[in-house]
């Protein structure tokens, strides 16, 4: 409970572009069918409504910040947590559940996900509920039960897409094995209509999203055809498996053009690489940058595996447990090929997904490890070699990020634990098989000494601000000092170059229905939050979606529905919305007057160079400028333009 609300206000609003999403869904119903990211509903959030929408609830029951937004995902992780005390349990006993509960309550990417309002949170636990209710199908046969875990699978869908879908043939699989005697129709009749409930459920709002009218609806943001499915397919599909050219910029932070502020170019902070671009292929989630995330405890895990199916298999298990290993076993390949292969738009903190399996195998090792000790020769030496063994894991991934082993308190710390575990691990061995209550004592103690370093590295994010778009964990940030000062006086910059802007903007407004556009919604998302009025990203969340042209740009000004545009300044494709925009921004140009920046930034100068952080490499982009459409003589010119244009 502590290491996921431990000053979660650090957080702020998280993604600040789902925040937006969620205040402007509030007051209207019609947004938050269509998911819709602005208050005026003219594009959607990139992804399926059912995480965001649990947001909504939050901040409508609670009232709209900060903490009524996370708490979501707080409350998602630890009812997580729960499940998989409740499922280990029943399946494989008290002891398992514990320390399979305790694993995922300590994994540092759970963690990190849980205090942020992405969807991974969210994603885990429907996930866990197909789990069970496909382990109940397997168990009783029932088709009732399969059809509603794959209908938990269809609103994982609407969590996540594709990344939900990986789990579906396990389960499917498992009920049909479960049952090798029944009739080949009795299977294909029962899969067939389980099928169609996943594809019903999962298609279902996308279906909808893509019958309504273009017009009355929000665009599909980030497409090129304005439709959900294609969303699905590319965006949220193929663009995650596939190498395709996709932007790693950082938008943990508020963005300076969104407050008239600007990032001189000797800026010289070095943030977080948001995508994994580690080399894909079998070896990619042992590498420490992954592996440090979520799999400290993994030769336990894999200890836990290789047990499970031996007890699984034993004469007279329950049947019950060969399904529950099956379930956890597929969970655990699919998502680690998958996640493995994937040469597309990868996230680190995407390997969350397999925080729940490697706890259950933890716990099932744990509990099974322990009988065999006491079990006596041969089974007693390996529970301590199984704690040797980990250890020599945890010591691999603490020296990659550490530059002087022992001239620190952290690696002393780490040193110090994993010393407790091999000393226990020893002792256990050497220990003669009388002395039970003293081996429970070290068995309690290597096994609490093995939790020390996830325990560090959840801690990263916890008592340090991480990047909080993209969280990722990193025992080495306690090292660093405190940047809670620095971090306030930045806020504080940033909140008065916004409210100068929006001070000007709202004052000038007059009738016009948009408050400014924008190039994309990582700008737009702040000046939502902070005023709930309607702001225009004109390309989407990349700034790349084809939604207006400069006919249309041209009409709305007209219309009087637009004055104010910003050119410029924060994006994280900026050679894709160059492109993309350029007709627009040259229009703008011709016909807008520049508005005079000491009337709506802190700084007056707009020709100092505007540097983003693209992964490893700062790059310069033009700096943020904001013109009037309405000037009397180019407001006239454009009017007369726009009524000549066809409608």
């Amino acid at each position: 409970m502590l290491a996921r609300t431990w000053q979660l206000s650090q957080n702020e609003f998280g993604r600040q572009y789902y925040a937006a999403g969620v205040r402007s869904m509030l007051d209207s119903w019609h947004n938050f069918l269509f998911n819709a990211f602005d208050p005026a509903g003219f594009v959607s959030i990139d992804k399926p409504p059912v995480a965001i929408w649990l947001q909504v609830a939050s901040a409508k029951l609670l009232g709209f910040g900060t903490l009524s937004i996370l708490l979501t995902q707080v409350m998602a992780g630890l009812a997580a947590v729960v499940i998989i005390y409740a499922l280990l349990r029943k399946y494989w006993g008290r002891t398992a559940g514990l320390i399979a509960a305790l694993s995922l309550a300590l994994s540092p990417v759970n963690v990190a996900v849980d205090r942020s309002n992405n969807t991974e949170s969210c994603l885990i636990l429907v996930l866990l509920a197909a789990a069970w209710l496909g382990m109940r199908a397997a168990e009783t046969g029932r088709l009732a039960m399969l059809c509603a875990a794959m209908a938990a699978i269809g609103i994982g869908f609407n969590v996540k897409m594709g990344a939900a879908l990986v789990l579906a043939p396990v389960l499917a699989l498992t009920f049909s094995l479960a049952r090798p005697g029944a009739p080949v129709t009795w299977h294909l009749g029962r899969q067939a209509i389980a099928g169609i409930v996943l594809v019903t459920v999962a298609l279902s709002w996308a279906i909808f999203f893509d019958l309504t009218p273009a017009r009355d609806r929000p665009y599909a943001g980030s497409t090129r055809h304005n439709s959900m499915l294609e969303l699905a397919l590319v965006h949220n599909g193929a663009a995650r498996f596939l190498a395709i050219s996709t932007p790693a910029g950082n938008p943990a932070i508020s963005s300076p053009a969104a407050s008239g502020a600007t990032a001189p170019a000797t800026t010289a902070v070095r943030q977080p690489v948001m995508t994994d671009d580690s080399p894909t292929g079998p070896l990619r989630l042992f590498r420490p940058r992954a592996a440090a995330q979520f799999a400290w405890l993994l030769p336990l895990a894999l200890a836990g595996l290789v047990l499970a199916w031996l007890d699984a298999r034993s004469p007279g298990a329950p049947v019950s447990r060969r399904i529950s290993a099956g379930v956890w076993t597929g969970w655990l390949v699919l998502y680690w090929i998958v996640l493995s292969f994937a040469g597309g738009l990868i996230h680190t903190y995407y390997v969350a997904v397999l925080g729940p399996p490697l706890a259950v195998f933890s716990g099932i090792a744990v509990a099974g490890l322990w009988s065999r000790w006491k079990a006596g020769k041969p089974g007693r030496m390996y529970l301590p070699l199984i704690i040797v063994a980990t250890a020599s894991w945890q010591i691999y991934l603490c020296m990659a990020p550490s530059e002087g082993i022992g001239s620190d308190w952290l690696s002393l710390t780490w040193l110090t634990s994993i010393g407790i575990a091999v000393i226990c691990a020893a002792v256990l061995y050497a220990l003669p098989q009388q002395g039970s209550r003293f081996a429970k004592l070290l068995a309690v103690a290597s096994i609490g000494a093995l939790l020390v370093p996830p325990t560090l590295t959840a801690a990263s994010v916890v008592l340090r601000r991480p990047n909080i778009a993209a969280p990722v964990a990193n025992m080495t940030a306690l090292l660093a000092p405190s940047d809670t000062e620095r971090q306030a006086l930045r806020t504080s910059r940033l909140d008065a170059g916004r409210q100068k802007l929006i001070s000007y903007l709202t004052a000038n407004r007059e009738a016009a229905n948009f408050l400014v556009a924008v190039p994309n919604a990582n700008v737009a998302a702040p000046l939502i939050i902070s005023t709930g009025l309607p702001v225009m990203a004109i390309g989407g969340y990349l700034g790349d979606d084809p939604i207006l042209t400069a006919s249309d740009v041209e009409r709305l000004a007209a219309d009087r529905q637009l004055r104010f545009v910003m050119l410029g300044g924060f994006t994280l494709a900026p050679a894709k919305q160059a492109a993309a925009l350029d007709p627009i921004a040259r229009w703008v140009r011709a016909h807008g007057r520049p508005v005079d920046p000491k009337l709506w930034r802190l700084a007056a100068s707009s020709g100092t160079p505007y540097r983003i952080n693209l992964g490893n490499e700062w790059v310069e982009v033009p700096p943020p400028e904001l013109f009037d459409l309405w000037d009397n003589a180019n407001g006239n010119r454009s009017g007369e333009a726009a009524r000549q244009q066809p409608r």
